[in-house]
């Protein structure tokens, strides 16, 4: 063995002993904090103040936790939208959110949706984490019939009658259910948008997961514990898992010809075919690479998927192909007035 190879292998050995070493060491201390920090949630030292959705007499049988943020406190015009179709399809919203604006209170209050500010701090599921604590600490949560939990990444398509969004909100079975899924890191349905049974709502492991969920991660915990743990959790316990637009008829649809009889009917030939190419080449991997809201956004759109991930519009760093080559063009997708205030791009720099 080489001298480089020696130093590079005593080097590597050093980095691990010292990483376990501190390991050792920090790690009493951590757990110790991460005990201050659940005994904290659980007491809901977040909460800063709630208004309940409706009026005292109100049911919440069937309520919408909707995990809301905007560095202004806006509530933009297509999340208005969303939520003004979730009341008038009867549904209860609790907007979860760490700042509202006077307009945006103001609105609320005309439709008589119910607000939550808390401390910014765990993403989408430590959101949903305070508006569930907080309900089954006032005693709200055992009338809830059905709860769908939905969050303000994806973009609502503008026809959301003409989509899967009906249907998601018509769920009356023992199912949880979601509109696409995925493989990557374990089996879950995409947590963007969930609608669970009252029943799942009353067993002690959902509210085990609640009261020990790590709340003040970022986007690592949100996605390992909460949307892949949720899942998983859900599954372990016997309950159903259903996506309206399941990832294994998107890749089978793949290279159809009715994908590009789809495509033809809002782009040329040749872009339909040059689309096609491109989403034929994320397809050569075993599913378990593939994330459809990201990868296959085109097709979960044509298939009749209501959302667009708004990650993909402000920056897609995958470079792949851009949903809004068939959204852009067609009024019952997208409203291009609806962007300028959801869409938060990264200044990137300035030309001159």
């Amino acid at each position: 063995m080489g001298f480089r190879s020696v130093l590079k292998r005593n080097l590597r050995l050093g980095l691990n002993r010292s990483q376990a070493s501190w390991e050792r060491m920090i790690g009493p201390i951590q757990a110790r904090r991460n005990r201050d920090r659940l005994r904290s949630i659980n007491a809901l030292d977040r909460i800063q103040e709630v208004r309940l959705p409706g009026t005292d007499s109100s049911k919440l049988d069937h309520l919408v936790l909707f995990s809301h943020f905007h560095p202004r406190g806006w509530l933009q015009r297509c999340i208005r939208r969303e939520l003004a179709d979730l009341r008038g399809r009867g549904w209860q919203v609790l907007l979860l959110s760490d700042h509202l604006d006077a307009a945006a209170l103001a609105w609320c209050d005309s439709q008589e949706i119910g607000w939550l500010r808390r401390r910014n701090e765990g993403r989408d599921f430590g959101a949903f984490q305070d508006g569930w604590l907080m309900l089954r600490h006032r005693g709200l949560s055992e009338s809830i019939e059905r709860l769908v939990m939905l969050n303000d990444s994806v973009y609502p398509v503008v026809d959301l009658e003409g989509s899967s969004w009906p249907m998601f909100l018509d769920v009356r079975d023992a199912s949880v259910v979601g509109f696409s899924d995925s493989f990557q890191n374990g089996y879950h349905l995409q947590s963007y948008a969930l609608n669970l049974p009252g029943a799942i709502l009353q067993q002690p492991w959902w509210e085990s997961y609640w009261a020990t969920y790590p709340g003040w991660g970022g986007m690592t915990i949100a996605i390992r514990d909460g949307e892949i743990g949720l899942s998983q959790l859900l599954l372990h316990q016997g309950v159903a898992l259903r996506a309206l637009h399941p990832v294994s008829r998107l890749r089978a649809q793949l290279a159809s010809a009715h994908l590009l009889e789809q495509l033809q009917l809002h782009c040329s030939k040749e872009a339909s075919q040059w689309i096609q190419q491109q989403l034929l080449s994320t397809g050569l991997s075993s599913l378990n690479y593939v994330s459809p809201a990201h990868y296959w956004a085109i097709p979960l759109l044509l298939d009749g998927c209501p959302f667009l991930k708004r990650w993909l519009m402000e920056s897609n760093v995958n470079q792949m192909p851009d949903p809004l080559l068939v959204a852009g063009g067609q009024v019952s997708l997208v409203d291009p007035d609806e962007l300028v205030d959801y869409l938060r791009p990264p200044v990137t720099g300035f030309a001159g």
